[in-house]
């Protein structure tokens, strides 16, 4: 029993430093959005986030939650595979120093797949000090027997590569299913949205590619035509006078230069302003440093995070199983316990929770309301009044079928103000699907004013999709 603690305060410490270099890594990359942000505010510009949120960028509650995002999906990677070489060592698989040789070579591994980067340092040392903690140490146990090991070690590993393999056969709508399913109407589901979209945003922009942040700054240098300068104007991109920038671009009488770091991309001038969107697409995928990352991430998502939770709720049953049985007992419960617990889950992800008679109702009358009938846009309005949050997330959605201008525009105005941020998101969404200009000053109403930040980024791009761009005020 000592040693089953012993093994599980070694992993809650390597999760926890794990944890707290995330948070430093989210903390300076929402100390960077921030600083971005008021130069893009003292430019004269609508920056994202607005003044109302950006305040909260510069929080150790922002990062120390954020953080989470990282931990529970590359962090438990990185846990798991930290565990590999002391599990053989303990069992008598491989001597220890065959076991620290393992060890080293799968830290090797997690560095490259987190990405050997100065903006990836703080995870990389991390994950140094998770391997550290997690060192193969001790002499092994040689009565260890071979069936409970398999059962304790391939069915969780089984129900990973299940859900992993349900996420690959499931259509892309994967997470709004969920979302749909799980997180709506219901106190506990809507506090997990309410956290996501509060904390985890944030980090995810910092990680991602240049030409997919909400907004690009850019350094201009040297003469630049109005040429360039309306190609800039296309692609979204802010010039700001002082740092800092996302990068810097250079135009001469024939090149244009665009730099960041210590990458340079030189093409002509005419190849710019012929297709400056397909020279901006290059230029970010060669200055990406979290491209390994995103994909560690990723897969993590659907590996490592069900095997965390695994594990998290497999210690806790056999500890509490543990006080009326012998331990080997406890755990071989526990495993049955959460195993079953688990594929009950995925069994309710694949086929939905019940949901009221009402809501039920209200939703098929929405999934048969096609077209632009008359009856369809009578059913889309009752339900952008309904009581559920989930019908009306729906009915936004379906608003771009209404042809009445009028009709639409009186809907989605009521959705605008709706009290769920998802239903809001939506709506923004949807106007910006009408071509219908005069949108504009509502959406741009809501993006400056609204303190949330999914909000205003759904507001923006929708502004962006009816023709709006950058001015200075």
């Amino acid at each position: 029993m000592n040693g089953y603690v012993k093994t599980l305060l070694k992993c809650a410490v390597a999760l926890g430093l794990y944890h707290i270099a995330a948070t430093f890594f989210v903390r300076s990359s929402n100390l960077f959005l921030l600083a971005k942000t008021r130069a893009i505010t003292e430019a004269g510009y609508l920056a994202l986030p607005n003044p109302a949120t950006s305040p909260s960028l510069d929080s150790w509650e922002a990062a120390l939650c954020g953080a989470l995002f990282f931990t529970l999906t590359s962090g438990a990677l990185v846990l798991f595979t930290a565990l590999c070489a002391p599990s053989l060592h303990r069992i008598g698989f491989v001597s220890r120093k065959i076991a620290l040789g393992l060890h080293a070579a799968l830290l090797g591994a997690c560095f490259l797949l987190i990405g050997l980067s100065p903006q990836t340092l703080p995870l990389l040392l991390g994950t140094a000090g998770a391997y550290l903690v997690l060192l193969p140490s001790g002499a092994p146990v040689t009565d260890v027997r071979l069936k409970p090991l398999l059962f304790h070690t391939l069915i969780p590993v089984l129900l990973a590569l299940s859900i992993s393999g349900t996420h690959l056969m499931l259509p892309r709508g994967l997470f709004s299913g969920f979302r749909d399913a799980f997180l709506f109407d219901n106190p506990a589901g809507n506090a997990v949205r309410h956290f996501y979209y509060t904390y985890t945003l944030f980090p995810a922009e910092a990680f991602k590619r240049l030409e997919q942040k909400s907004q690009v700054t850019v350094s201009v240098t040297g003469g630049i035509t109005p040429a360039v300068k309306a190609d800039l104007s296309r692609l979204g991109h802010i010039p700001v006078p002082q740092g800092p920038y996302d990068y810097t671009l250079s135009a001469s009488e024939h090149r244009v230069t665009l730099s960041r770091q210590t990458t340079e991309q030189t093409v002509e001038l005419k190849a710019f302003n012929a297709n400056p969107a397909t020279v901006f697409h290059q230029f970010s995928k060669r200055t990406d440093p979290f491209g390994p990352l995103r994909t560690l991430t990723w897969y993590a998502l659907f590996t490592a995070f069900p095997l965390l939770f695994y594990l998290l709720f497999h210690t806790a049953g056999t500890l509490t199983v543990r006080v009326f049985f012998p331990l080997q007992l406890a755990a071989r419960i526990a495993t049955i316990g959460v195993t079953v617990s688990a594929a009950f889950f995925v069994l309710l992800l694949a086929i939905g929770l019940s949901l009221p008679e009402n809501t039920q109702a209200a939703l098929a009358a929405l999934a048969d309301a096609r077209g632009t009938s008359a009856t369809a846009t009578e059913v889309i309005s009752r339900a952008s009044a309904h009581e559920s949050a989930l019908v009306r997330y729906r009915a936004a959605l379906a608003v771009p079928r209404i042809r009445h201008p009028l009709l639409k525009r009186d809907l989605l105005t009521r959705l605008l103000t709706d009290k769920d941020t998802n239903v809001v998101c939506q709506a923004l969404g949807a106007m910006g699907e009408t071509r219908d200009r005069s949108y504009i000053t509502l959406i741009e109403e809501a993006v400056r004013t609204r303190p949330e930040w999914y909000v205003q980024w759904y507001g923006y791009r929708a502004m962006r999709r009816l023709g709006w761009q950058q001015n200075p005020m």
